[in-house]
């Protein structure tokens, strides 16, 4: 029996949710979701509300690990960001990553807008060597 124990078979793909193609992940990390309130662990995590509300007081942030945001690469359209969620069964369910999304994640800035700490012709000219522009 070779190949018994190999992990490739249980390897799943991802497509892009605008054309279909496979998705390719880059290797970036994974920024996972947090949650604040008693609220928002109830409704995210599908959890009894006196057990959301144990572990809204133990901390001050829930991190759910279960939940992240991932770079992933289509041939098509370029870079997209996606939101995987594993399952209690183990299979992961992703849809395009949204700005409240992003919000409730900890360390990140938005991947749409520039940063700000850039200047713009810093900026603009960064771009124009990428996409192979020469001056």
């Amino acid at each position: 029996m070779p190949n018994k124990r190999s992990k490739r078979k249980r390897v799943q793909h991802f497509f892009c949710p605008l054309c279909g193609m496979r998705l390719w992940r880059l290797g970036s990390t994974k920024y996972y979701l947090f949650y604040q309130n008693a609220a928002e662990i109830r409704q995210n995590l599908k959890i009894s509300a006196k057990k959301a509300s144990f572990l809204a007081t133990q901390n001050s942030a829930y991190i759910d690990r279960n939940s992240w945001i991932e770079e992933f690469f289509c041939t098509e359209h370029g870079r997209i960001w996606l939101l995987l969620s594993r399952q209690s069964d183990g299979n992961i369910v992703y849809r395009p990553a949204k700005k409240e999304d992003w919000k409730q994640t900890n360390k990140t800035i938005n991947p749409t807008k520039p940063n700000p700490s850039v200047s713009e012709f810093t900026y603009r000219m960064s771009r124009k060597v990428y996409y192979g522009y020469q001056a």
